[in-house]
């Protein structure tokens, strides 16, 4: 084969392994060719980089980039847009009309049922599906050996409205 054909063969198989898009890969390539033979050579070795690169990295390596950082785009929003929610911006204050009985909540802090307030909604809602409650205690940690400050509730249904609101201006984003 001609060296042309090996260069491209080469350099498909390179940018299909870090973008992650082989098919994209292999069709530019032959787009700019025109020629089927090329096109196969391309096809060949982007399939052999990218189940080598498979094994090595999960997806691309732009998204292994990102994850190694905390950002979890692969996903969807579904999976990061819970990161983006601090509990004490959704809570119940203490003030609240709807909030729960403050015994009640101290009872659960004395279980170890509680979320702190600087967590985001990723850290509570496990807590929900474990306890089964419609409501966790949102307390400030002062500091070891001292007791928590109680500074309201988390509902249930707060935190899902918070999540769906935020679901649903992702998607009108996207879509529009």
């Amino acid at each position: 084969g001609a060296p042309t054909l090996y260069a491209l063969a080469g350099m498909g198989a390179v940018a299909a392994a870090v973008l992650g898009a082989p098919i994209s890969t292999t069709l530019i390539v032959f787009e700019l060719t025109g020629d089927w033979q090329t096109g196969l050579a391309v096809m060949v070795a982007v399939s052999t980089s990218t189940a080598l690169a498979s094994r090595l990295v999960d997806r691309s390596f732009f998204l292994s980039q990102l994850e190694r950082r905390g950002v979890h785009l692969a996903a969807g929003p579904q999976e990061y847009l819970l990161q983006m929610f601090r509990v004490a911006s959704v809570m119940r204050g203490p003030l609240d009309d709807r909030a729960p009985d403050e015994a009640r909540l101290w009872d659960l802090i004395g279980n170890g049922v509680y979320v702190d307030a600087n967590a985001t909604l990723e850290a509570a809602m496990p807590i929900f599906d474990k306890s089964g409650l419609p409501f966790i205690p949102v307390v400030r940690l002062t500091g070891a050996g001292k007791s928590p400050e109680l500074q309201g509730a988390l509902f249930h249904v707060d935190a899902l409205k918070a999540y769906n609101r935020a679901l649903a201006a992702t998607a009108e984003e996207e879509h529009s």
